[in-house]
Parts: C-alpha cells; structure tokens; sequence
C-alpha cells in the first residue's frame, strides 16, 4: 500500500470523526434535561454559551445536519474517487475482468466507508453522548456554535422551511420539547437505581398525597371531641386532661358553628378572674375545604404555624378536622409517642380464622387496595365503610355483606350507626 493510499484512508477516517463529533454533540444537546440547562448557565462563559445554543434547536439541529451532511458527502465521494481506483488494480490481479474489478472496488469501497459512518460516526459517539450528555455538550458545543454562526444564511433558510412545514403538520416550532407528565415523573424517580429503597418508600408516599384531598386524610366529625364554647373552665379542663389530646374544636350552638379551637395549656393556664369559660380562651381556626389538596394544606399550614385546621363540605358543615401530624402521616407513616393509646391497625388477620382479615371502616379506599391487593369500585365515597354503605343503600346492620373482586366484607362491629369495623374472607 502506497503512502498516497495510507493518506486517502486517513482523510476518510478524518472526515467520518467528523460527522460523528456533529452527531455526538447533536445527541447530548438534545438530551440535556431543563435542570442541566440551568446549571449548565451557571459555569461560566462556555456554559452560558451551550445552554444558550441548547435552548434554540432550530439552529443547533440545522447546524448538525449541514455538518453531517457535508462530512458523510466528502468522506463518501472521496472514498470512491480515490481509494476504490487504488483497490480496483489488486482485484485484478485477482483474475477479475478490469471492469468488475472496477464495480466490485467501487462497491466495497462504499460499504466500508457506511460501515465506519454507522459505528464511528453514529453509534458510538451518540452512546457517549447519552452517558455524558453535559460533558459533551460543554466541550463540543462552542466549536458546533460557532459553526452554526459561519453557516447563519443556510441555517436561516433552513429554519425558515422547517418552522413552516412543522405549522402545516399541526406543531408548535417554539417548543423545544413535551412536558413531563406526573405519571413520567413519578416513574422517573421511583424506578431511578440510583435511589435507595427508604427514599422511594418516602417519595411513593409523597406522590400518592399529592393526590389526595383533605376528605381523605381528615378526622370525620364523628371521631372529633369537641368542646361546646359555653362549657366552664374547671369542667372543659378535667374532660381535656381525661383525653388523649392536646388541642379541641371549640363549638358554639351546633357542631356546624365552630368557632374555634383552644389548647390544652390554655386551659391549664386560665386565670379565674379573666376567663370562666372555653370561649374566653378559645383560638381562631383555620377553615379550609374538603376538596383543597393534602400538600397544598400542608404548605399552607407550615407557612402560618398553624397545627390544626377545620374541614368544610360543600354545604357549608363541618366535615372534621385535619391537623399538621394527619397530613405528614401521610408521607412518612404513623407517628405514635408514648403517651399516645395504641390503636388497631387497619387491616389484622383475625385469630383463629384462616384467610380472613378486620377491616377498619374509616380506611382510605387506597390504602385498602394498597394492604390488601383487592380493588373497590369507583364511587362517590373515601373509605370502605362508605364502599359499603353506598352498595346497601341503607343504615347498616351487624352481618350485612357485600362481594368485592372475589371477596366477601361483612360488617363486624358497629359504633352507633358508624360501621366500625369489617370482616374480609374469600368468597366460598
């Protein structure tokens, strides 16, 4: 091989590497998410510059193709021109007729050449890319910048004949890329390996109240203690001291007219001659709707100081309350001390009874499925007593059962007319 030759093949590896460098930078520029653009604006000039040439596709893509194209152009028809004549003498020594020697140099010449551009120009620098999307883009980016300036009137009329066709096709030229859903976004995180397993724990939960409405994650009326605001000092004091909490609604004529809350130390604290009754030390409280988000209310709450909150239906009632503990509940699981009476989990299998479980009736219908595998039809109720209600269409009796997804909930206690708690078996 002459050192002619050794030198045509190097100008084609050379002009290979380049179209590969404009795919490589094409790549990772494309791949840099919003949070990497804006880091990236924050290292210096040479960062400014790539998230600036990031943020505008239209010049960074047609500047990557001129590239490309041009580069694959020379290293093909250089190839053909000057390699395959070089080639063609050798097959023929072979014993080929001169005019396939011809075909047959052309040909392997070409193939060669797109075997080198699909893995040195493509593939290869596209996988680095998309490992060290940032790396890449800082150290190619400028160069691929300042190529897009050189070529500014192609780039123009190029951007000028996509931006139109890209309308006539129902798109929006402007947007660079489509907005992660919530869906993708939980996906992303929960399913990252990078992530250990207490934090998915946590972020699960984080996700799952973000779906959830105060409705879902409030103490219903009928598991408040309230304290009428009439009730004296001494009395509403023993009952706070007999309970198991520190803060109390306060009510007024009904348990619709809540006009407050009053701390445990407020009463504690009263002084005779100033206050006689749980009105006279009683606290303003906020009010918020059922339907206002969980997260929301705990943003909310945080930022006032506030720890307890009055839910309100749509018709204006007391729904129950939620407080500051309920809601973080939600994220990081139950938060017990030890003066708190312990309380029944939600779903324990019953002693010696195989295959069946006790239910409690205020169970959030997600957290049901979450514990048990089972799913509960879709209606107009938050827990599986109200699943049960809304099946019987009446007030419930003990032994009163449904079917749900090949099982059987009966109720086994009742508070009241509260359906306390239930009995899941398989169905026989």
């Amino acid at each position: 091989m002459t050192g002619s030759a050794l030198v045509d093949i190097l100008l084609v590896l050379v002009f290979v590497l380049i179209g590969g460098v404009f795919a490589g930078t094409e790549l990772a520029l494309v791949s840099l998410r919003e949070s990497q653009i804006r880091a990236l604006e924050e290292r210096g000039r040479r960062g400014r510059r790539t998230a600036a040439l990031a943020k505008d596709p239209n010049r960074f893509l047609s500047a990557v193709q001129i590239g490309v194209t041009v580069a694959g152009f020379f290293s093909a028809a250089y190839g053909a021109s000057t390699i395959a004549p070089n080639l063609a003498p050798a097959l023929e020594s072979w014993g080929l007729p001169a005019a396939a020697a011809s075909a047959a140099a052309l040909i392997g010449t070409t193939l060669v050449i797109a075997y080198l551009s699909l893995v040195l120009g493509e593939l290869v620098p596209k996988r680095i890319a998309l490992q060290r999307a940032t790396g890449v883009s800082l150290l190619t980016a400028p160069a691929l910048d300042r190529f897009a300036t050189l070529m500014r009137p192609v780039i123009r009329l190029l951007s000028v004949s996509t931006d139109g066709l890209v309308r006539l096709l129902g798109a929006d030229p402007a947007r660079r890329s489509e907005e992660i859903t919530h869906e993708e976004l939980r996906e992303l995180l929960l399913g990252h390996s990078a992530v250990p397993e207490d934090e998915r724990t946590v972020l699960a939960e984080v996700f799952d109240a973000g779906q959830r409405s105060l409705l879902e994650v409030m103490r219903p009326r009928t598991e408040v203690d309230f304290l009428p605001a009439g009730t004296p000092i001494p009395a509403a004091r023993e009952q706070a001291l007999a309970g198991t909490h520190s803060r109390y609604p306060v009510v007024g004529s009904s348990l619709d007219d809540v006009v407050g809350f009053v701390h445990l130390r407020d009463l504690l604290l009263a002084d005779p001659a100033n206050a006689s009754t749980v009105a006279d030390v009683c606290r303003p409280i906020l009010s918020l709707p059922g339907s206002k988000p969980a997260l929301a209310t705990l943003s909310l709450m945080r930022r006032n100081n506030d720890q307890i909150a009055l839910v309100v239906d749509e018709y204006g009632g007391t729904a129950g309350i939620a407080t500051l503990e309920d809601i973080v509940e939600e994220i990081v699981g139950e938060i017990g001390d030890e003066f708190e009476p312990t309380e029944q989990a939600s779903v324990t299998p019953a002693p010696a009874q195989p295959d069946t479980q006790q239910v409690d009736g205020l169970l959030i219908v997600e957290d049901f499925e979450r514990a048990t595998g089972i799913g509960l039809p879709e209606g107009p109720y938050e827990t599986v007593a109200g699943c049960m209600l809304h099946r019987l269409q009446r007030l419930p009796r003990l032994g009163d059962s449904i079917t749900v997804d090949g099982h059987r909930l009966t109720v086994s206690e009742l508070d009241g007319r509260r359906i306390a708690r239930l009995r899941l078996t398989p169905e026989s």
